[in-house]
């Protein structure tokens, strides 16, 4: 399946900075009955990102989900209250893009088809407008450049939208950004806006949701709500393993849906680095098993797929104001039945070497095995080899040494180079080090985003 996601664009037709765009939207937003305040008494919250030389500045924001709807009304409308032009691109399964136009009234001026929509729009589209699509024109651009970029043909449309941004001016990470995506903190803003003067209720967004009746049945379990503006839960075991939980979109099989799946992984202090204030799917090397992946770890046995197909994801109505709340709670008992049941197990090291082997995360094969242990990847935990009992290792080793059967040579002298992890008393010595260094340096992460261990 490929990617669906809408992302928009405003036009800088000023030439503004950073500092001064951000004052614009402020003021615009203010004079539109909205004013500035913190992210937990907010009802509408954006993202703006930047990017250098570029003439249009990214917008996105939770609300606008996988559907375009949201994402298109607020366009037409962000449009007309900064005077300028505005433009949503819908991307549907990486097959094709709808760019849509707003001017400084508001309307809907033009669309641009890429990709492969005939399946979506039919082969009846029209032509973009050139008079109004030449004003964006990068220098050095051309209009036969902009139709040839528009009119070809890609795998993924995103390679598209990726080689025509520069066309019009815009950066391309800009129009390929959503508020899925990690936010560079040097390139984006974070904005949170609520009503003036009035009481209304503020919509329950998704993660909103996630740590409200998560954080608060999971508490008494030892999960604590990480303050980030991402949701995890983290719940640490004997200072060494940690149980995360968060919370993704998922794309809905009904357009008037939502969907999203619940995430956990199993980790320990022992990896390079824990970075649990970004987009979760920045993690998702391995924060990636839902309920179902949890399930299925549990078992020996064959299992039920109908019951595992059905704890994938939970669909709900957003705009039903009731709906989020009570699948979010259901999806809470199948994640306390299924995933919380099963890290209630993974309760030391050896334990979570046998669930990293589960879910190929490290390996147990010895002509493997030492190149996890020293991996440079951040979210590997191979060295925790190194405190449990492995001496089955060194002997499967000594064995491959001793026949020297069916390796090749280069294999055999990995396995030489790799044995000083079993021999090498200075090594090992190096290594137990490195072990505490990063535990206590992941620690200090875990307390400085609110952990108490």
């Amino acid at each position: 399946m490929g990617n669906f996601f809408t992302s928009s664009q405003i036009y800088n037709d000023k030439g503004l900075n950073k500092q001064q765009f951000i004052d614009k939207f402020c003021k615009a937003m203010s004079d539109s009955g909205y004013t500035v305040c913190d992210s937990d008494e907010s009802e509408t919250s954006y993202i703006l990102r930047f990017a250098e030389k570029s003439k249009w500045v990214a917008i996105a924001s939770e609300l606008y989900g996988e559907g375009g709807q949201t994402a298109q009304a607020d366009a037409g409308r962000i449009a007309k209250m900064l005077g300028t032009y505005c433009m949503n691109t819908e991307v549907i399964d990486s097959d094709c893009a709808a760019m849509s136009l707003y001017s400084n009234d508001g309307k809907e001026v033009d669309m641009l088809l890429m990709g492969r929509y005939d399946d979506y729009f039919g082969d009846d589209t029209p032509e973009p407008n050139k008079k109004i699509w030449t004003q964006f024109l990068s220098d050095g651009s051309t209009w036969e450049q902009f139709t040839k970029t528009l009119s070809g043909e890609y795998v993924f449309v995103e390679d598209g939208l990726a080689q025509l941004a520069p066309v019009i001016g815009m950066d391309s990470g800009n129009l390929l950004f959503s508020a899925e995506d990690d936010v560079d903190e040097e390139l984006a803003v974070f904005l949170d806006f609520k009503k003036a003067g009035t009481k209304k209720e503020k919509k329950l967004t998704l993660n909103a949701a996630f740590k409200q009746v998560f954080g608060e049945a999971l508490e008494p379990l030892g999960f604590q709500v990480v303050k980030s503006r991402y949701p995890y839960l983290v719940r640490v075991i004997n200072d060494e393993i940690l149980h995360v939980i968060s919370i993704r979109t998922e794309q809905a099989e009904y357009p008037e849906d939502k969907a999203f799946s619940i995430l956990g992984g199993i980790a320990t202090v022992y990896r390079r680095s824990i970075d649990l204030n970004v987009n979760p799917m920045e993690n998702y090397h391995w924060l990636r098993n839902n309920v179902t992946s949890f399930y299925l770890y549990s078992i020996d046995t064959e299992p039920d797929r109908r019951l595992a197909s059905i704890m994938s994801q939970f669909n709900y109505f957003s705009e039903v104001p009731k709906s989020l709340p009570c699948v979010m709670k259901e999806a809470l008992e199948y994640t306390k039945k299924y995933m919380i049941s099963y890290m209630d197990g993974i309760d030391s090291l050896e334990k979570c070497i046998n669930h990293l082997i589960k879910a190929k995360l490290i390996s147990t094969a010895p002509l493997n095995s030492g190149l996890q242990f020293t991996s440079g990847t951040s979210y590997d935990d191979g060295l925790i080899y190194l405190k449990t009992n492995y001496k089955h290792h060194k002997e499967l080793w000594e064995e491959i040494i001793e026949k020297k059967e069916d390796i090749s040579d280069e294999q055999y002298n990995r396995i030489k180079e790799f044995y000083k992890f079993f021999t090498d008393d200075e090594y090992i010595q190096g290594l137990a080090n490195e072990l505490e260094r990063r535990k206590q340096k992941n620690l200090s992460t875990l307390e400085n985003i609110g952990i108490d261990i």
